[in-house]
């Protein structure tokens, strides 16, 4: 799991920006190297020098779902050595994370009851010190970065929609100071370590977040430019508000999550994420095998797979089965979501189906005439509009 990301390493993609106005990212490919993600970078009055406190906001407006891994993050630098602080879903069966880093440190302790502090790599070393959380879509956190003295800086979070709060803990900094300059808010979709993730499997999600101010809001910031990252880069869009600025990633796809269908089950790879899996119906378990992306590209994507929902063979008559299988843009990975609730691959014209309307663990699903029926009517993840 990647929780160091440097700004340096979207260097020279910056779009300037003016207030209110709408930023869309053109195209770009896939590149492993480069996770998926959208940036705000910020700038303070001329003149502010170094801050004791800064405070930052994320509303995470629409949540991608408990299977995604995606990272909202406010980073900043002292006036010696770099931080962030952010907020985390880190996939199936994963607690969802804040948390507060700082390269180069090599001393912290934990706040709150629960929170705990540990060393970090990959990306730069130094010391991180989390809590795990349930955070929740349309809730406003705070972040308070401020100076305890003696170089220590400590991050108090406050849910400012509940009004709980917590500490995230303390780390020493090479200095006692906060550099006005540097700061940047960004989303990354960490799961691209995983080379099996894919541009149409990344679920859709959006982030609002305020304007960073300094000295408990003796300064504010505004915002100096946003950009993309190249992976994914037609799927992501910044939209610069008065407040601050919002971000859209994986525009075109749906949230991640269960297909649910008769009896409250869902679509499973049964067995794992081989080709040639078949996709059966399975009690929800939460797991990566029951976790799906309805794509920009019109497939059904199973998380970090690279495999589609797929009609064997690209048959089309009524009894043909449905498995997992290579994403490979067939017409057999095709599926339209209907209004009556039913998935209809196009080129047979058929429906997703539920044999004999059994709902017994590990029926396999078929493709028959579509009927309006309970065996073909299923719950898909929503595909929202930026």
């Amino acid at each position: 799991m990647l929780f160091g990301k440097t700004r340096a390493a979207v260097a020279g993609m910056s779009i300037a920006v003016t207030a209110a106005a709408t930023v869309m990212v053109g195209g770009g490919t896939a590149a492993a190297s480069d996770t998926p993600g959208s940036y705000t970078d910020y700038s303070f009055p001329q003149g502010t020098s170094g801050l004791s406190s800064v405070t930052f906001r994320t509303t995470v407006t629409k949540d991608p779902g408990q299977s995604a891994n995606v990272f909202w993050s406010h980073q900043f630098n002292f006036t010696k050595g770099g931080a962030y602080t952010g907020m985390q879903a880190n996939g199936p069966g994963e607690k969802r994370t804040f948390l507060f880093s700082v390269w180069d440190a090599t001393e912290a302790k934990p706040g709150t009851v629960g929170s705990y502090c540990v060393d970090f790599g990959g990306e730069g070393e130094g010391k991180s010190c989390r809590i795990k959380y349930d955070w929740k879509q349309g809730h406003t956190y705070r972040y308070r970065v401020a100076h305890e003295g003696n170089r220590w800086f400590g991050v108090t979070v406050t849910d400012e929609t509940s009004g709980d709060s917590f500490k995230l803990g303390s780390i020493r900094a090479a200095t006692g100071r906060i550099s006005p300059d540097g700061m940047v808010d960004w989303t990354e979709y960490f799961e691209w370590n995983d080379d099996r993730a894919s541009c149409n499997d990344q679920p859709y999600s959006q982030a609002r977040f305020g304007l960073p101010q300094g000295d408990d809001g003796r300064v504010t910031a505004k915002v100096a430019s946003t950009s993309a990252s190249s992976s994914c880069r037609n799927m992501s869009r910044i939209d610069v508000t008065k407040d601050g600025s919002v971000q859209s990633n994986a525009i075109g796809n749906s949230l991640r999550g269960p297909i649910t269908g008769l009896g409250g089950k869902a679509v499973d790879a049964d067995g794992g994420a081989a080709s040639g899996t078949s996709a059966i119906l399975y009690r929800p378990t939460g797991g990566a095998n029951q976790s799906w992306v309805l794509g920009k590209d019109g497939a059904v994507h199973l998380m970090k797979s690279r495999l589609c929902l797929d009609v064997k063979s690209g048959a089309t008559g009524n009894g043909t089965r449905v498995q997992l299988y290579a994403c490979n843009g067939g017409n057999n990975q095709q599926w339209r979501y209907e209004n009556d609730g039913s998935l209809r691959n196009p080129a047979s014209g058929r429906c997703l189906d539920v044999p004999g309307s059994s709902a017994k663990d590990g029926t396999p699903l078929q493709i028959r005439d579509c009927n309006g029926g309970s065996n073909q009517r299923w719950k898909v993840p929503a595909t929202p509009t930026p």
